[in-house]
């Protein structure tokens, strides 16, 4: 039920310093032969050159459009300082990221992508609606996962005739982390969720179960355990364009953001003159174009 996020990581640094460069002067020298600067140059071409480019060719195009501050680039590195704690440093080691800085130009890059994105995701008066029903109450939930929605309607049928929800999900939820909780899922944090299960669970009133909720992980029956009524929510009027962020935000995915940067790379009418890196931006372009 959790959102899957995608993270793009920088692949090689210093690259383009040495195109302006390179030559046949040894960079190594040993009884065993020499390295060029042509031959080291030409090793990381062929292995970086065409992730790299492309990852500067899209920074430079979305940079000139879209801006993303220190704080915004604070904000987000503080999230991931906040889900790691105490194991922060580990997870940068384990993620092959060097440091914190470096942390930073990545999430600048992704905040761009993302934003690039937003531009282009529709929000209807409807969403905003359930949007705002969203942020005006608390729900804690428990649900019970299962593969195909004719086992789902199954289980919304065993549990109209009486049977206890907690044993059904610990005999047939396929989410191991809250099967053995009998579903339990806790106070639900909407940004954690996908938006097909946010929107189903808080239309729920308490102790309320759902139809069938399809999502990417399989068929969702959820039941509100508990819903509380927030106090001195602001009006939609003053929350309108919080709603429509947010809206936007849950409808992130990768396939959209890829296609927000291709339309964007199209756009900017690129051209790679090195002859054997000019065709990298061929799919993107034509892609832009659907």
């Amino acid at each position: 039920m959790k959102k899957k996020y995608l993270l793009t990581f920088t692949l090689a640094a210093g690259l383009l310093t040495l195109t302006a460069c390179n030559n046949g002067k040894a960079i190594v020298e040993s009884d065993a032969g020499n390295i060029s600067q042509d031959e080291f140059y030409q090793t990381l071409k062929d292995r970086y050159g065409e992730s790299t480019l492309k990852e500067l060719v899209y920074k430079q195009v979305l940079s000139d459009k879209y801006k993303v501050s220190d704080k915004e680039v604070d904000n987000a590195l503080k999230q991931y300082k906040d889900a790691y704690g105490d194991n922060f440093q580990s997870w940068l080691a384990q993620m092959g990221i060097s440091s914190e800085d470096e942390l930073k130009d990545i999430l600048e890059f992704s905040l761009l992508q993302e934003k690039a994105a937003k531009d282009k995701i529709k929000v209807t008066n409807d969403e905003l609606k359930e949007q705002y029903g969203i942020e005006t109450k608390t729900v804690t939930a428990r649900h019970i996962l299962v593969a195909d929605e004719e086992t789902a309607k199954q289980v919304k049928q065993r549990l109209a005739n009486g049977e206890d929800f907690a044993a059904l999900a610990k005999e047939l939820s396929t989410d191991t982390a809250t099967a053995e909780k009998g579903g339990d899922l806790g106070e639900l944090n909407p940004d954690q969720l996908t938006r097909e299960f946010t929107v189903a669970a808080y239309k729920l009133k308490e102790n309320e179960i759902s139809d069938p909720v399809k999502t990417d992980y399989g068929y969702h029956i959820i039941q509100a355990t508990k819903v509380t009524e927030k106090k001195d929510v602001k009006s939609f009027d003053k929350m309108k364009s919080e709603l429509v962020d947010k809206v936007k935000q849950s409808k992130l995915d990768s396939a959209t953001v890829q296609k927000a940067v291709d339309e964007a790379v199209k756009n900017a009418d690129v051209k790679i003159n090195d002859k054997d890196l000019k065709d990298i931006l061929k799919n993107s372009v034509e892609t832009g174009s659907k």
